[in-house]
């Protein structure tokens, strides 16, 4: 049998495009398995969505997405200003997710350690040593920190992360959801005074409270270290009540990490130490009050997180300020209000 030009011509052609089609094929497969599999690693592309709608003080400006191996420890982290989704590339197996609003350096108050391992991470509050007038000393497992900025974190356990079993897909699969909320607490503190006219400004300090949290945690740490948290003056407010002109109360409010997961309630957990500047603006009373046992605690989530994880004191002064001596008139307080304190240390303080 003979073949003819023409038809060597046409089983040309349809080879040609049998070839031109398994290039096509090939093309999309691996492209495809590139965008979800790094193959020198053999890691695969996977999505983490986080929801921000339980988290109501502020919308964050970026996040950190941590994860954790489950059985090999290993870290893969992801810092973005898109706060809505990761796609980072996971080696095979589960992992601990962890996310928290803003980065490590982001904060000025808060400090992040233990980050190697979900077990281990944690967030704490930095040491303060800038404070002119509050002299008293720590006691061991205790220091002065600052009140630390709002944070929100979540942490979960993926499913198993798998190979592909087609060796195609042109989208990272979605392994979890995390949904972080603020794990930070808000100390309202009311302080009833008589004769308040008689009151110029005020200042103080609260101690035994929470030092930080673990990231995975449901609860503060323990009483192993505890901070105290000063109050200064520019933080309260004065007002006379509508029953007494002569009673006023005297309020603040303080972020911190809470009250530590071991607390007893007992007086001594919690002292509060209040400075009062009387009237003739160089008189100062102060007050060292047991008030463990006067926090009271809102009714929270279970894991104690949420936008309003809210304690209150109250607490009345044993006595009526005194009068000034060498000056004042008793119609300060609440008319004239002094809220720059804390510069100024040159004061009689009474003991």
């Amino acid at each position: 049998m003979v073949i003819s030009d023409s038809q060597h011509k046409i089983h040309a052609g349809l080879r040609n495009k049998l070839l031109r089609g398994l290039l096509v094929a090939l093309c999309v497969v691996f492209t495809s398995c590139d965008d979800v599999v790094d193959r020198t690693t053999g890691k695969s592309q996977v999505r983490v969505d986080v929801d921000w709608s339980g988290y109501g003080k502020s919308v964050p400006t970026g996040m950190t997405i941590m994860f954790h191996h489950n059985e090999t420890g290993e870290r893969t982290q992801t810092i973005d200003n898109n706060i809505s989704y990761v796609t980072p590339y996971l080696s095979l197996g589960r992992h601990w997710a962890t996310a928290f609003n803003l980065t490590e350096e982001e904060f000025g108050n808060i400090r992040f350690r233990g980050l190697e391992a979900a077990e281990t991470a944690e967030t704490y509050v930095r040491e303060y040593t800038g404070s002119k007038w509050y002299t008293n000393l720590a006691a061991d497992g205790s220091y002065v920190a600052g009140q630390p900025e709002w944070l929100a974190v979540d942490t979960i356990m993926t499913p198993v992360v798998e190979p592909l079993s087609d060796g195609i897909r042109s989208e990272a699969k979605v392994i979890g959801t995390l949904r972080p909320r603020n794990i930070i607490h808000t100390l309202h503190v009311v302080v009833h005074i008589e004769n308040i006219g008689n009151l110029l400004a005020a200042r103080g300090a609260i101690g035994g409270l929470a030092a930080g949290r673990r990231l995975a945690g449901d609860c503060p740490n323990d009483n192993a270290v505890t901070v105290t948290h000063l109050i200064e003056s520019d933080c309260w407010t004065c007002s006379r009540t509508s029953s007494s002109p002569d009673v006023g109360l005297v309020k603040a409010d303080i972020r911190c990490f809470g009250l530590p997961a071991n607390h007893k309630g007992r007086p001594g957990e919690n002292r509060l130490e209040f400075q009062a500047l009387l009237a003739d603006g160089r008189t100062v009373k102060r007050y060292d009050i047991p008030v463990g046992h006067l926090i009271e605690r809102a009714a929270v989530a279970p894991d104690c997180r949420g936008d309003d994880l809210d304690l209150y004191l109250e607490v009345w002064l044993d006595s009526a300020l005194p009068p000034c001596s060498g000056g004042g008139n008793g119609s300060g307080g609440v008319d004239v209000w002094f809220d720059d304190w804390d510069d100024y240390i040159d004061f009689n303080i009474p003991m």
